[in-house]
């Protein structure tokens, strides 16, 4: 019997590290490569740190990164405050209108970026009005984009805490409701919050087709430099993909960090 419970809490352990190790294999593979000099046998030709000289001194990446995550920030920002203060209304005073408001973020699922992009485009670009404004049509079509999983992760975090009876907690002890929520609800939401904005800016990160549509080459970010790299050697390019990915692991782990020192 105690075999038997032994083998049960291991095989989790075990799934676990294939499932990690298996997800690392690109990764590495890409790691490795952006070392070597060429590798069209079994093993490489040669190694060599040239091509990560090359894009440290890169005048175009650095500013490429910080665009990406400049143009991430208005976007995420404006559909949070959106969806908390929708559902938030929703929930406590008048259940019925959630199911109302999920339809409407749901329907960004069905509706692709480019899909978006292309009629946006042709509508605004030639109108006289603030949204023939490349960057605010951007940041237009990035709420839509991101809309689903905003509410999601909202939509989780809001009913996990209980709201209402926060709110009635808040009430007997003598708070007002705008304090109530700008003091007791809010803070139990920034875990929610702060997980829909991480998944949030991997989207806007990673975006290529929008911005490509949108902007064109008038506001280069570090998608655009690896599509405009594409004739450039491969090593190249594996290094930026890895710069990404350094990025995007950074900010995870400091929305992970305010995640947990929120719940402590």
């Amino acid at each position: 019997m105690k075999d038997k419970r032994k083998k049960t809490k291991k095989l989790p352990y075990v799934i676990l590290t294939l499932t990690t190790i298996f997800l690392l294999i690109p990764f590495v593979a890409t790691l490795v490569y952006s070392f070597t000099v060429g590798w069209t046998k079994l093993f490489p030709a040669g190694w060599t740190l040239k091509y990560w000289a090359q894009a440290f001194t890169e005048a175009d990446l650095w500013p490429s990164i910080l665009r990406g995550l400049l143009i991430s920030i208005p976007p995420i920002i404006i559909t949070n405050i959106i969806v908390v203060l929708a559902l938030y209304t929703a929930v406590v005073y008048n259940p019925k209108l959630e199911k109302y408001i999920q339809a409407v973020c749901m329907i960004p699922n069905s509706l692709k970026g480019v899909i978006i992009a292309i009629p946006v485009l042709a509508l605004y670009s030639g109108s006289d009005t603030i949204f023939s404004n490349r960057m605010v049509m951007l940041s237009c079509i990035y709420c839509i984009s991101i809309l689903p999983f905003v509410y999601q992760g909202i939509r989780n975090n809001l009913h996990g805490i209980n709201v209402n009876q926060l709110l009635e907690a808040a009430e007997i002890l003598g708070a007002g409701k705008l304090y109530a929520f700008m003091r007791i609800v809010l803070p139990n939401m920034l875990s929610g919050i702060l997980v829909s904005s991480l998944i949030s800016l991997s989207i806007i990160f990673g975006d290529f087709a929008i911005i490509k549509i949108i902007a064109g080459n008038k506001y280069q970010t570090v998608q655009m430099l690896l599509y405009n790299s594409r004739l450039i050697v491969l090593q190249y390019q594996c290094v930026i993909v890895i710069i990404m990915f350094a990025a995007t692991w950074i900010l995870s782990q400091v929305v992970f960090k305010l995640q947990n020192k929120n719940k402590v």
